[in-house]
């Protein structure tokens, strides 16, 4: 279709300027019938020819040959197959021809489309959150167990004037206490709400530290260098002792570096946002200590990011080494790994994305991930080649592992963890697919998912 751009391009520019096929065949030296299939898009042009249509017709060459215009053309042949679209008898085949002739009509129909893409996404993002967000359940929770509280004290006191001064101090300290706990809360949810009409979507205390991990990357390199000098006992090959040793190093050498990232960025502005933001970091440093980079680095490309094995090197948990993959620094040949968790509900607990890869937060994902496959055989690695409605490929690789006590007669319950990356990136990993590997189509949940066949849909699209 690129070439359907230009011929119709170098078309339209020959009639804009009252120049004849003969008369421009001429100037650029091949006859008008050459010319004309080179209009029509019956032949490709390029090199030195393409040069001297573009000076004939006095135009830039970029303007024959624009990036801008095959991600148009991309984004075109997409909204072609937009279920809200179907039946509508769109002519797929002549979308270049319609960049071509009609580039400002064909700008404003990606613009409506990604507008009208925009206003889904951020209405199932609100749907969601309301519905199903965590945060909001908690902080309302929060807010009502403090009101009771309040009220039953101040009942006390008005039903009982006579009550011992001590006593009446103390009954006023813990109004003052729960008072304060419930400022907190109400700060929060007003940030909640307030914060839905902005650009940015930073609704939740929960986004307000995924927005702190986007504008790192995930790499928190004062961290790094602060934890270089640190490290656990190497002869503790116990994983949950080593862990918790690590955390509690953490603790206490890493507090300060912690609170001045978490006091530098700008999202972090609710008390229940900075204490899960200190969480976090408490858990990102813990892992620098027990696998620093340098070394992680380098064992992860001699392994080819084998979790399992380095797992075993380094004597930690697999989802410590899914987290520690996510903080990578960015480099040639090295892949950009997100992890995701989940538990026996099909909750997605835990999110660091890679780009081209929206699942819906608060929410389950499509039931066709392996992320919920894999616990049907628990302990076990199991990779998915899947591939997106828009084209887009990733390399899902899935484990559920047992979670708490565990001994004769007790329940288990599985949490999975999941590494995810792009088909491309996977090539320089050891869960590379081969030619031979099937392809298996997902979405990324019911409402954003256009494959209206599928059989395990549940909801419909949220256009409808």
């Amino acid at each position: 279709m690129n070439e359907i751009i230009l011929g119709t391009r170098i078309r339209q520019r020959r009639r804009e300027m009252g120049t004849s096929q003969s008369d421009l065949a001429k100037k650029i030296g091949i006859s008008a019938s050459y010319l004309n299939l080179i209009e029509w898009n019956k032949r490709r042009i390029a090199g030195t020819l393409l040069k001297k249509i573009a000076g004939a017709l006095e135009l830039p060459m970029e303007s024959l040959d624009d990036i801008a215009e095959r991600r148009l053309l991309s984004t075109l042949s997409e909204v072609a197959h937009l279920g809200l679209l179907e039946g509508s008898g769109i002519e797929e085949s002549r979308t270049g021809e319609l960049i071509g002739r009609f580039p400002g009509w064909a700008k404003a129909i990606a613009v409506l489309a990604r507008s009208e893409r925009d206003a889904q996404n951020a209405v199932q993002s609100l749907s969601d959150r309301l519905s199903n967000d965590p945060s909001l359940r908690e902080e309302v929770h929060r807010m009502l167990t403090r009101v009771s509280v309040i009220r039953s004290v101040s009942e006390i006191l008005v039903d009982y004037p006579d009550i011992p001064t001590e006593r009446r101090d103390r009954f006023n300290q813990i109004i003052h206490e729960e008072i304060g706990v419930l400022s907190n809360v109400g700060e929060a949810l007003a940030a909640y709400l307030d914060k839905s009409e902005h650009a940015e979507h930073i609704l939740t205390p929960t986004d307000e530290v995924e927005s702190l991990l986007d504008a790192y990357d995930n790499h928190f390199e004062p961290i790094e260098r602060a934890t270089r000098n640190l490290n656990v006992e190497a002869d503790d090959p116990h994983p949950v002792s080593r862990r918790n040793k690590a955390r509690a190093l953490a603790l206490g050498e890493l507090g300060s570096v912690v609170d001045d990232i978490i006091k530098s960025h700008p999202a972090i502005e609710t008390a229940s946002a900075r204490e899960r933001a200190h969480r976090a970091l408490t858990d990102y440093a813990a892992g620098a200590i027990l696998m620093p980079m340098n070394a992680f680095a380098a064992k992860a490309i001699e392994l080819r990011y084998d979790v399992e094995a380095l797992a075993e090197v380094f004597s930690v948990d697999i989802d410590v080494v899914c987290r520690r993959l996510t903080a990578l620094p960015s480099g040639q040949d090295i892949p950009k790994i997100g992890y995701f968790r989940a538990n026996a509900a099909g909750t997605t607990v835990e999110a660091f994305g890679v780009d081209g890869l929206d699942i819906p937060k608060y929410s389950s994902a499509c039931p066709l991930w392996v992320l919920y496959r894999a616990q049907q055989s628990p302990e076990a690695f199991i990779r998915q080649r899947a591939l997106f409605p828009w084209g887009a490929r990733f390399i899902f690789v899935a484990r559920a592992r047992n979670t708490g006590t565990t001994g004769f007669g007790k329940p288990r319950h599985y949490l999975t963890d999941m590494i995810a990356m792009s088909e491309t990136d996977a090539a320089h990993t050891i869960y590379a697919p081969d030619q031979s590997s099937p392809v298996e189509e997902v979405g990324p949940s019911c409402r954003l998912c256009p494959r209206r066949t599928c059989a395990h849909r549940a909801e419909d699209l949220l256009s409808d």
